[in-house]
């Protein structure tokens, strides 16, 4: 039995992102969509996410999906970047360090959109829509068609699509490659 569970993102995406500002929702899903083709284009999957700093735009964490590699199916985009911001801000709760959005390449599956209150973002942002990203196969699981209004109770406002016709390319690309549908 294993007792350890270790999730990494590839190096270069780490590159891109240290450093990086975006001030805003069209700049911060640019990266995104950019991460999310990179991605595809290591066979791995077509979603991608990264933590922002609302007040000075600064990448706290980026994450794409890991699922294939990491053998782990929670290993999804949105999962990975807040689970390295929390671990680069060193606390659970990121609203304790300050504000936080949470962009992303596609609207949150299931999975993700139950973490996304608990880890302390202030907003988040989305490119393709959960019509976009079961259209070519995903599986997005059960989500409440009210998921909006149940984040925004929440204190967590949403905005989306921003440049969905980009992130919906980047879903056509995986599908037109014949990759892995997990």
């Amino acid at each position: 039995m294993k007792t350890k569970v270790e999730l990494t993102v590839p190096e270069s995406l780490r590159a891109y992102a240290e450093g990086f500002i975006a001030t805003t929702p069209e700049a911060r899903m640019q990266a995104v969509i950019d991460w999310s083709r990179g991605n595809v284009e290591r066979a791995e999957g077509p979603f991608a996410a990264g933590v922002f700093n609302l007040d000075n735009g600064s990448c706290i964490a980026a994450g794409v999906n890991r699922v294939i590699s990491s053998g782990c199916s929670v290993a999804h985009g949105e999962m990975m970047a807040l689970m390295l911001a929390q671990q680069t801000l060193e606390v659970v709760n990121l609203a304790e360090k300050g504000r936080f959005v949470l962009t992303t390449s596609a609207q949150p599956c299931s999975q993700c959109f139950g973490a996304i209150p608990w880890s302390g973002v202030e907003a988040m942002e989305f490119g393709a829509t959960r019509d976009d990203v079961e259209a070519i196969g995903f599986d997005e699981g059960p989500c409440p068609e009210n998921w909006r209004e149940l984040l925004e109770g929440r204190n967590i406002r949403v905005t989306g699509p921003v440049m969905q016709k980009e992130a919906a390319a980047v879903l056509q690309e995986y599908a037109r490659s014949g990759g892995n549908l997990y």
